[in-house]
């Protein structure tokens, strides 16, 4: 009997400790089916945490029409990732003046469990140690899915995250295509003129031509281009897709003759472009006052029927370009957009930028670091299966899109690097046929294509849907671009170099500055030459050194 006391007793005290190690698992995001072989923890990265935890950010917040009742503090989409992962979302505080208020947070050293911020950012909390390196928690915590989808483009986006080899950040992936150019123009102009699509530049600069002559808008002067005041790359009435034209590549790093990255803003390719602007602005084709115009301003020339053509990204539709197209309830310009094209025999290459905008970085401090993954794992599950069960993260507890961008509830939100290449294949062909079949299960572009439909429903609101999604709209020139091998990809994609950070947004402006005064005949573009020495003398030439150093770094 008392052996098998002693055996009771025994058996009874590996229960318990069983039992207090498993929940003690759950409470850390590690479950019973875990298992241990060789010493080595096999993760569930999407285990539930039981009873649930509590991670802090913080939020900047536009465009959304809440659900009755919610707020961001409170909705479907918070609730919904702790029933789903026993993550409590708190927001530290909201603002719609985020970038400053975040930058008081990080001198005070304040800051959340994790956060949005950008690269420069990025770099000033890795100086300061605040935050933790990642590396081994998305290798260990990042889903099959979520590790596939940042390495689509090979790894590229991390790369811009990585210092010293460790991950200090999740980038926000998005498309690099998406900062690629189109020329827009006025179609009913075309029609009404009979000019047909430009195929070279010469045609661009004859229908500028005609446009001027035949002022078809009636209502005063006609300009050439719409213009603004930041128009080496903007994305909204810049002249990227002009300069890309003449093989000049603004704001990206291109490989020169001898083989080094060199910075397009000041490529010889360059001083022709600004010379023909020189050019048209003494013939009286370019506003005179674009130098001191933001966009929306520019667009107040484009709304009275002054300018009919446009450089910009294949958002252009959205903004400004709506609130020309539709006035007074009716499509007042109908708007279409092209592929950029050639000053000579050569293909126009469109340039773009390495798709990250903003990174999401995890404090040091955080307790539970690998709950952000856990988050992050959520919003790609969602975009790569799209179930009535999940869709509550992208369309509130309704589960119907409304198009009111519940989705940006969520606190951490990325793009696919490829999603929009998709989109210019399939949604074409999805509106063609009326089939939202071929567009399969991916939330985004079913949103899409929900708006066209409005829009053929006689819903004008959705005219800028209608221009980017339709056949030959811009999601299908991106998608010629593609297929054409058409687009120039920014040869740097490391992390800010000490240079970059101090010297690039100086060194930016010179060059604006600059070409502003040549384009107003205010400087002759005899002294481009002089330019790049002053550049380089600024900072430019190390900045340079920089690139190339980290270049030759990878290339080994």
């Amino acid at each position: 009997m008392g052996r098998l006391l002693k055996m009771g007793m025994y058996l009874a005290l590996i229960f318990m400790l069983s039992f207090v190690t498993a929940c003690a698992d759950k409470s850390s995001g590690v479950t019973p089916q875990q298992k241990e072989k060789n010493n080595d923890v096999v993760t569930d990265p999407m285990a539930k945490y039981d009873p649930p935890i509590e991670v802090t950010t913080v939020r900047a917040v536009s465009n959304i029409v809440f659900d009755k009742g919610e707020t961001i503090d409170d909705n479907a989409v918070y609730d919904a990732y702790e029933k789903d992962l026993g993550i409590k979302i708190k927001n530290k505080w909201v603002s719609d003046k985020y970038s400053e208020k975040l930058k008081l947070s990080i001198a005070s050293n304040d800051i959340p469990d994790f956060m949005k911020v950008s690269a420069s950012e990025l770099n000033q909390l890795y100086e300061a140690d605040m935050i933790m390196d990642l590396t081994e928690i998305f290798d260990k915590y990042a889903t099959k899915a979520t590790k596939e989808w940042f390495h689509l483009d090979g790894g590229r986006q991390l790369l811009t995250a990585t210092f010293d080899d460790k991950l200090m950040a999740i980038p926000a992936t998005d498309n690099p295509y998406n900062s690629s150019s189109y020329l827009w123009i006025r179609k009913d102009w075309l029609e009404k003129l009979n000019l047909s699509a430009p195929k070279t530049m010469d045609d661009v600069f004859n229908i500028i031509d005609e446009f001027s002559a035949n002022n078809p808008g009636g209502k005063g002067k006609t300009y050439s281009f719409a213009i603004n005041k930041d128009f080496l790359n903007s994305g909204a009435y810049d002249l990227q897709g002009f300069f890309n034209g003449y093989h000049a590549y603004p704001g990206s790093w291109v490989k020169g003759p001898d083989g080094e990255l060199m910075y397009g803003t000041i490529a010889p390719e360059m001083k022709s472009a600004i010379q023909k602007l020189q050019e048209m602005y003494k013939e009286g084709l370019i506003d005179p006052e674009f130098a001191v115009k933001d966009a929306d301003t520019v667009n107040e020339l484009v709304v009275s029927d002054q300018i009919g053509m446009a450089y910009g990204a294949f958002w252009l539709s959205i903004w400004p370009l709506q609130s020309a197209a539709i006035q007074n309830d009716k499509l007042a310009q109908d708007w279409q957009s092209y592929p950029i094209v050639s000053t000579d025999d050569q293909p126009a290459k469109s340039g773009t930028d390495n798709g990250v905008g903003a990174y999401f970085v995890i404090s040091k401090n955080a307790k539970n670091p690998e709950a952000v993954m856990k988050i992050i794992n959520k919003w790609i599950e969602v975009q790569t299966n799209l179930t009535d069960e999940n869709k509550v993260y992208m369309f509130g507890k309704s589960g119907i899109d409304k198009s009111s961008l519940l989705w940006k509830i969520n606190p951490t939100v990325f793009f696919a690097q490829d999603e929009n290449l998709a989109a210019g294949k399939l949604l074409p062909k999805a509106i063609e046929a009326k089939d939202p079949s071929v567009i399969g299960s991916n939330p985004e572009m079913i949103s899409r294509y929900k708006r066209v439909e409005k829009y053929l429903e006689g819903d004008l609101n959705m005219w800028n849907e209608w221009a980017i999604s339709k056949p030959g709209g811009s999601f299908a020139i991106m998608d010629q671009y593609n297929e054409e091998n058409r687009f120039q990809v920014d040869e740097f994609y490391g992390t800010l170099t000490p240079t970059m950070i101090s010297k690039k947004g100086i060194l930016d402006e010179k060059a604006n500055e600059f070409y502003t005064k040549v384009i107003m005949n205010k400087a002759s573009i005899d002294d481009f030459d002089k330019f790049v020495k002053e550049w380089k003398k600024l900072g430019g030439e190390q900045m340079t050194k920089e690139v190339n150093d980290w270049y030759k770094s990878k290339k080994k």
